[in-house]
């Protein structure tokens, strides 16, 4: 079955007619917007890790400019001048500044020094809903998928309703959903999608399963069942 997703609003519209999510089961994510390589906005706030790739620029010293810096495994760059330099868990601000003031300190004369993200190969996403530990999680490399992501919140409660897991995910200034059903990805009849910089993963709530819980707990002697009947 092949689902474009569709826009957030759209949905919104849907649920408030009628219960559910209004979404079919599965479907293709929207695409990259780069070929497929996970870059989110370069701003301030991202901070560098292993694998991710700069880009440096000195003015008036095109020897000391870089278009493509990589950060090796270890969270370092390799700078002529100035050899190896830590710069994991620094924004791009921190190393430029750090950049110009060992130059000046010890070959230039008020250097100016600019910093961006050329690629990253850290990123968040955030795991919300009936999951043990939502949260942001912060990602080492560019490839995640659902039931991953998922994992990441120390897998689901015992409230979970797993045919209705959303991903929100913005795209060209528009956001969008899609529903997953986690059990038939576990169970290898569904494929598990791939989750970009950003995305927003939320669990649903199954009322079923509280009432039931809520019940079953004013039973005494028989709590133990719920695992039982909540498979």
């Amino acid at each position: 079955m092949r689902l474009t997703f569709l826009p957030i609003l759209a949905v919104l519209s849907l649920c408030a007619c009628g219960g559910g999510s209004g979404l079919e089961i599965g479907g293709p994510l929207p695409p990259a917007e780069r070929g497929g390589i996970v870059t989110p906005v370069a701003n301030q706030d991202y901070r560098l890790g292993p694998l991710d790739t700069i880009t440096v620029r000195v003015f008036r010293e095109p020897e000391l400019s870089f278009d493509s810096l990589p950060v090796s495994l270890s969270g370092k760059i390799s700078y002529p001048l100035l050899g190896e330099l830590q710069v994991s868990g620094m924004s791009t601000l921190e190393v430029a500044n750090r950049l110009s003031t060992l130059l000046n300190q010890r070959y230039l004369r008020n250097s100016s020094v600019s910093v961006s993200l050329e690629r990253a190969a850290n990123f968040t996403v955030t795991v919300d809903g009936e999951v043990r530990k939502p949260g942001v999680y912060q990602i080492p490399g560019a490839r995640l998928s659902l039931v991953q992501a998922v994992a990441l919140g120390e897998g689901v409660t015992e409230f979970a309703k797993l045919n209705e897991v959303l991903v929100i995910r913005e795209s060209g200034g528009q956001r969008y959903v899609a529903r997953f059903d986690l059990r038939e990805i576990r169970a290898g009849r569904a494929d598990d999608p791939q989750i970009q910089q950003s995305d927003i993963i939320v669990v649903g709530f199954s009322q079923a399963s509280s009432l039931l819980r809520v019940a079953i707990g004013a039973l005494p002697g028989v709590a133990g069942l719920f695992v039982a009947l909540s498979q």
